[in-house]
């Protein structure tokens, strides 16, 4: 897993990567966190590379 965080049109986004091949970019709604994706984002990172973005951006990331 690689992650840090991404200036988008002045916005810092943070990021995680997981797995290697043809990219999944995994946006969550709501309340939800990166950590509560994980049922997710590990079975979909055996075959695909995945990029979640953790959208509620200056809330601590909590894993």
């Amino acid at each position: 897993m690689s992650g840090g965080y991404a200036d988008v049109n002045g916005i810092k986004l943070y990021h995680e990567i997981y797995g290697q091949g043809e990219p999944l970019v995994l946006i969550h709604g709501g309340l939800t966190t990166i950590g509560e994706m994980q049922g997710w984002v590990q079975p979909l990172a055996k075959t695909r590379r995945v990029i979640a973005v953790e959208t509620l951006s200056g809330l601590p990331v909590i894993r």
